[in-house]
């Protein structure tokens, strides 16, 4: 890839970010790459052949990053600040070499599917999930889920999250959703502390349209931020994003499983006790 500009988002609040930063543009200054430091709040950057977006933190700059070129195909490439994450791909010690292989084509584009999600009170996109919950005064909330089949279930409890598979290693994970190995493309329902026996994390086609109908006061949640507060009786769309987020994939990147036994301790043979003895 013939990268001419970079554009930054970092965290800079984060341990090694300035001097990360400082490196990257060095690099960069001597390749002849221009930079620039994107802020999230108001945002400024152009469409344009061989740009680059660096996300330089954790999981959270990655998602930052998606947000704001939510509508845009340059890629992003992640660079972690502390352990290896499900969105950073090289961490920031490595990530002028990581972006050497970018010059040499030694990568590939994950295309990872968006959510749009839609009510009375706005709209927007999300990378990881929409999540439908109880206001802060009442924690409970009644929902109803709806495909173009009919209605799924009812919903009284804490809430609905809406997830990408991207996202279902993210909040969805805690509340009992499975993994989905990105980046497959699919919707999933999983319920936040139903108040019914039997209902499950439910996985719709990525072209199905979601309808939530609220039947109490709720708060939407967009990738973690609070978006708006929607009373009852209002209904909710969800369904696949027109643009997906753009994930660049270093060749020599660690594979999915092998993240998701560093961070979750997950089916990692080591850590077993008693060894492979009867």
């Amino acid at each position: 890839m013939n990268i001419r500009r970079i554009y930054i988002v970092a965290n800079t609040a984060k341990d090694g970010a300035l001097r990360t930063l400082a490196v990257l543009k060095a690099w960069a200054q001597l390749k002849r790459i221009e930079t620039v430091l994107i802020d999230p709040e108001r945002p400024t950057f152009s469409e344009e052949e061989g740009a680059l977006v660096v996300a330089l933190g954790g999981d959270g700059t990655v998602l930052r990053a998606a947000s704001v070129f939510a509508d845009s195909a340059i890629p992003i490439l992640g660079a972690n600040l502390g352990s290896l994450g499900f969105l950073t791909q090289v961490k920031a010690p490595a990530l002028t070499s990581a972006l050497e292989g970018v010059l040499r084509d030694s990568f590939v584009i994950e295309e990872r599917m968006r959510l749009s999600y839609s009510c009375s009170e706005g709209s927007g996109t999300v990378l990881n999930d929409v999540v439908i919950t109880g206001t802060s005064a009442l924690r409970f909330c009644e929902l109803e889920l709806l495909w173009s089949d009919g209605a799924v279930a009812s919903y009284p409890g804490d809430g609905l999250i809406l997830s990408t598979a991207t996202g279902s290693t993210a909040y969805s994970l805690s509340a009992g959703g499975p993994v989905i190995v990105p980046p497959a493309a699919c919707i999933l329902a999983s319920p936040l502390a139903v108040h019914k026996l039997g209902i499950l994390p439910v996985i719709f086609p990525a072209e199905e349209v979601l309808l939530v109908r609220t039947h109490t006061q709720v708060s939407i949640y967009a990738d973690g931020d609070f978006t708006f507060e929607l009373p009852p009786d209002t209904r909710i769309t969800v369904k696949r994003a027109p643009m997906p987020t753009r994930l660049v994939r270093m060749a020599n990147a660690p594979s999915f499983f092998r993240v998701l036994r560093e961070k979750l301790n997950w089916g990692d043979e080591s850590k077993r006790e008693g060894g492979s003895g009867g």
